[in-house]
C-alpha cells in the first residue's frame, strides 16, 4: 500500500482576543501570517490569522496547522503559491467549525461560507464583507 504524500497533524489555537458586543459581524479576513518547512522534522506549518468586527475593537483568532511531509520530492515540486493553497485548504474546514463553535455561544455565530480557493493569492489577505 503507497504511503500518503502528507499527514495532517492537526491544528491548535494559538490566540485568541474575541471581543463579544453582540453585534453582528460586517467582515471576516483571513491571512496566512507565516508557513515554514521544518526539514529535521518533515514537518510544513501555518500560522492562519481570522479577523472580525465583533465589536469597536478587532476579534482575532491565530490558528496553526500542521502537517508531516512523507514525500519531500512532490513537496518541493509544489511552488510557494500551490502550498499555501493545498494545505491551507485541509485546514480551512476544521476552523471554520472551531470559529463557529467559539463565536456561537452569544451572537448568531461567525459563520464562513465554504470557499474554493484555488485561484486564491494566500500571500494576500481573504477578505468577506457581509452585506445588508
Amino acid at each position: 500500500m503507497a504511503q500518503a504524500v502528507y499527514n495532517f497533524l492537526g491544528f491548535s489555537i494559538n490566540e485568541i482576543r474575541y471581543i463579544n458586543e453582540r453585534k453582528s459581524n460586517s467582515y471576516i479576513n483571513i491571512s496566512i501570517v507565516k508557513d515554514n518547512y521544518n526539514e529535521e522534522l518533515s514537518q510544513y506549518t501555518q500560522l492562519i490569522k481570522v479577523a472580525s468586527d465583533f465589536s469597536s475593537r478587532e476579534s482575532i483568532f491565530i490558528f496553526q496547522t500542521d502537517f508531516k511531509i512523507n514525500d519531500e520530492k512532490w513537496f518541493e515540486s509544489l511552488d510557494e503559491k500551490m502550498k499555501k493553497s493545498v494545505f491551507f485548504s485541509i485546514s480551512f474546514p476544521f476552523i471554520r467549525e472551531k470559529l463557529f463553535s467559539i463565536t456561537s455561544d452569544t451572537n448568531p455565530g461567525l459563520f464562513m461560507p465554504t470557499l474554493d480557493i484555488r485561484n486564491v493569492d494566500l500571500n494576500k489577505e481573504i477578505k468577506l464583507i457581509r452585506k445588508g
